[in-house]
This record gives structure tokens, C-alpha cells and sequence, in this order.
């Protein structure tokens, strides 16, 4: 299976569909829902990556930068996220910054993060 496959799929997967509502709504305000979500996203990378890569170690190092950077990118953005929708800031003339851009960016982010970390530890 080609890597960039493998993380648009994973990452869609662990991201959406391994997303509790509460925790996709509580983690702009509360720590608990948005840890809950950040480790269930990034244990979910291990078996995808190990079986890629056959490496135990790097594996695990994977998971433990991808829970690290996906925490901090949405704790940041799911709380301006939040503060949009709030506002009914969905979107907005262009240039569009309402709450769907941020969403998009913080996608850009997390593929960003996982195709960097895959290239550093596994190379092509």
C-alpha cells in the first residue's frame, strides 16, 4: 500500500469515525475529552504503521509524536474553531477565515505532521 494512502485513510478513520461527538464538541473547553480523543487517534496509528514498516520501536515513537503534535494542534484549533461557530462565523467573504477554514487548516496540519514523521523515522 502506497504511505500517502495509508495516512489519508488512517488518519480520515481516526480522526472522524473515532470520534466521540462529545469529544469533538468538549475539547475546545475541557482537557479530558480532547486527551481522550488524541490518544484513541494515535494509538490507532500503530498497527497501521508497524504493519507498513515492521519496525517496533519507530512504530511506537510514531504514535508518541503523532499524539503529542495532534494534541497540541487541537487544542489550538478546536478552540478557535469553537469560538467561530459561537459567533455563527461558518465562513465569510473572501479571504474565508470562519470556522470550516480552520477546520481545513487544521487538517493541513495534521497531514503535514504525520507525512513529515513518516519520512523522518521511515524514509520513502
Amino acid at each position: 500500500m502506497n504511505v500517502f494512502i495509508l495516512i489519508i485513510i488512517t488518519h480520515w478513520i481516526a480522526d472522524f469515525i473515532f470520534q466521540a461527538e462529545t469529544w469533538a464538541l468538549g475539547k475546545s473547553k475541557k482537557i479530558t475529552p480532547l486527551l481522550k480523543h488524541t490518544l484513541t487517534y494515535s494509538i490507532m496509528w500503530f498497527l497501521p504503521v508497524y504493519f507498513m514498516t515492521d519496525e517496533l520501536f519507530d512504530s511506537v515513537i510514531f504514535v508518541m509524536i503523532t499524539f503529542i503534535t495532534h494534541t497540541i494542534t487541537d487544542y489550538f484549533t478546536s478552540k478557535i474553531v469553537s469560538k467561530r461557530f459561537d459567533k455563527g462565523h461558518y465562513g465569510s467573504p473572501i479571504p474565508n477565515f470562519g470556522a470550516f477554514t480552520i477546520i481545513g487548516l487544521d487538517q493541513v496540519l495534521h497531514y503535514l505532521q504525520l507525512i513529515i514523521t513518516w519520512f523522518v523515522l521511515f524514509g520513502m
